[in-house]
């Protein structure tokens, strides 16, 4: 994942300056104000070598040049500490903008679920200021070089013995690099306690879950738990600032030993004559400016090292989402009806971390025009071989045919605009029940008579005739007027949504019903049959995935899953008849409702 620094930083100077030039570009005015400042000590030595010797115009002329070099920092200071905060938040805007884009237009979903991005994630996220103050820091670094090669120049001619003084500070540059890599270990520590806590905060603090953790007496557990979650989150942090702290204490020692040595040393050089009180005066108000160069140096060099490791992530995370849109380079046009129907050719799928396939070898022919029907006890793969016929997940091998040609030749959300869906754990948009419902067609979100129809498919009145407003109802109680529904509720808006769309190539209902009661389920399933019939006049497939075998008996084949491998294949009266783990099932659902 190690980038080279300079592609960072490029990153964040190309980022800040595209942002706003006008910004960037005051923001330099503090360098000038910076070299100013590093010619005090000089100005404050001519002045009382001056006074020594009696020469009022050697003094006059460096108080005028202190005054007004502290004048003109102070105002440059002020325009470029005013232009580089306005700058942080607009480059920190755009970093969160870009990071969302990548994440939310990604082709396929199955990153979502791989720890290994959600920990680079999460770390971006603890470290959003890290981008955003990505410029800032790099100014920090060109203010901190001017200001360094100034305070040198003017330590140097003052005498030699202060730039040995300096290099006692080399030390603490020299521990930059570990501090650096303790912060890299610190992070890496975090991001998944990170996340952990993350979630049991929202726990404690979304309703949903709030009924379980009261029924079942959870509260001081969960509490419990999110404290050491936290606590394990922010521990690598407190030790590493412990660790950073005895280590500058020991550097600031050091140096100011020497220092206080050096003092002794040149005062009785100047007492001896061998050294002017100018030099002398010069290494008294510079000793603390040297001291203060390596501190600032080392902060700005672990900053850069920090700000060097969240664009690695974040190039990262830009080069994994350009991986995935160079296997998705396909723009061949989609048919407008399928003739050849649709094929997984040893189909195989495994999610990331994982010690086995979700799908193993899968080779399934769909036909046009054909009811299909998956069926399989939980963690069969039934859903992971939806999303992948959805493109949402890569196979890992094999391939998905479509007419023929392999999905990776088409153009993946061409091919998505033309499927419609229900999901079992879909998605609750909080919006006016008008709009959850009409998202299943942006081109007719507005359409009342596309909406209308698509709820008497999803037989979704009921909830509708409940809701104050109707359609104009808004959805979730965190609003204004905002209203709850139950999980049935929310899957009859979620199945009247994937009816939205007239006329799919493909209609896949996952485990559509699986919060509706047995005779809502009944109706349901006719009103499917029904947009199934219409699907097969236009050769589009439908298929259905469920674990409740009770309605499947219609479909044109049944598919049935076991740990991701095909082990049934035929039509129910098939399937019944040769006494297989498919009867077996069916007699066990079809007992419990006897």
């Amino acid at each position: 994942m190690k980038q080279h620094p300079l592609r960072g930083l490029g990153l964040v100077l190309a980022m800040s300056f595209t942002v706003s030039p006008r910004l960037a570009v005051l923001t330099f005015g503090e360098l000038v104000g910076k070299v100013l400042s590093a010619l005090v000590p000089l100005f404050i030595g001519i002045f009382a070598a001056g006074a020594v010797a009696g020469d009022l115009r050697q003094m006059l002329l460096a108080a005028a040049a202190l005054v007004g070099s502290t004048a003109v920092n102070n105002y440059l200071q002020v325009v470029g500490t005013s232009a580089r905060v306005d700058l942080m938040e607009r480059v920190g805007f755009a970093f969160d903008e870009k990071i969302a884009r990548i994440t939310g237009e990604s082709e396929t979903v199955d990153h979502l679920e791989s720890p290994k991005y959600l920990d680079q994630l999460q770390i971006l996220r603890d470290e959003g200021d890290a981008l955003g103050a990505a410029y800032n820091m790099t100014l920090n670094i060109v203010n901190t070089v001017g200001y360094t090669v100034t305070i040198l120049i003017v330590a140097g001619t003052a005498d030699w013995r202060l730039l040995a003084l300096a290099l006692f500070g080399a030390p603490r540059l020299l521990a930059s690099s570990l501090l650096s890599r303790w912060g890299r270990q610190a992070e890496e520590q975090g991001a998944a306690p990170s996340r952990l806590a993350r979630h049991l905060v929202d726990l404690t603090t979304t309703p949903t879950p709030g009924a379980e953790l009261r029924v079942f007496g959870l509260q001081r557990r969960l509490v419990a738990r999110t404290r050491e979650a936290l606590t394990a989150w922010r521990r690598p942090g407190i030790r590493l600032a412990g660790r950073a702290g005895w280590l500058d204490a020991a550097f600031s020692i050091l140096f100011f030993g020497a220092a206080a040595g050096l003092l002794v040393w040149m005062t009785s050089d100047v007492l001896g004559g061998s050294a002017t009180i100018q030099s002398l005066v010069v290494a008294l108000t510079v000793v603390r400016s040297l001291e203060g160069v390596s501190g600032t140096v080392s902060n700005t060099v672990q900053g850069l090292l920090r700000v060097v490791r969240n664009t690695d992530r974040y190039l990262w995370l830009e080069g994994y989402a350009a991986e995935v849109a160079g296997r998705h380079q396909g723009r061949a046009p989609l048919p407008a009806a399928l003739t050849g129907g649709l094929r997984l050719d040893r189909v195989s799928f495994r999610y990331g971390g994982a010690e086995r396939d979700s799908l193993s070898e899968v080779t399934l022919d769909l036909a046009p025009g054909t009811v299909i029907a998956v069926v399989g006890e939980n963690g069969a793969g039934k859903s992971t071989l939806v999303k992948v016929l959805a493109g949402l997940y890569e196979p890992t091998a094999g391939r998905v045919m479509i007419d023929g040609v392999d999905l990776a030749d088409y153009d993946t959300p061409a091919w998505r605009r033309n499927i419609a869906a229900a999901f079992q754990d879909n998605a609750r948009f909080e919006f006016t029940a008008g709009t959850a419902i009409g998202l299943g067609d942006v081109t007719a979100l507005t359409d009342r008579s596309r909406i209308d129809r698509a709820v008497e498919i999803g037989a979704a009145g009921p909830v509708l005739a409940a809701l104050p407003w109707g359609l104009d109802t808004q959805l979730g109680t965190s609003w204004d007027d905002g209203v709850t529904l139950s999980g049935g509720q929310w899957q009859r808006l979620a199945i009247s949504r994937s009816m939205m769309r007239p006329s799919p190539l493909l209609l896949i209902l996952d485990e559509p019903t699986s919060a509706l009661d047995a005779a809502t389920e009944h109706e349901l399933f006719d009103r499917y049959a029904a947009a199934a019939r219409r699907a097969r006049e236009r050769n589009a497939i439908t298929l259905l995935v469920t674990h409740r075998f009770s309605t499947v008996a219609a479909a044109d084949l049944v598919v049935v899953l076991e740990h991701g491998k095909i082990t049934e294949l035929g039509s129910h009266a098939e399937l019944i008849a040769a006494g297989g783990h498919y009867a077996e099932l069916y007699e066990l659902q079809a007992a419990g409702y006897r």
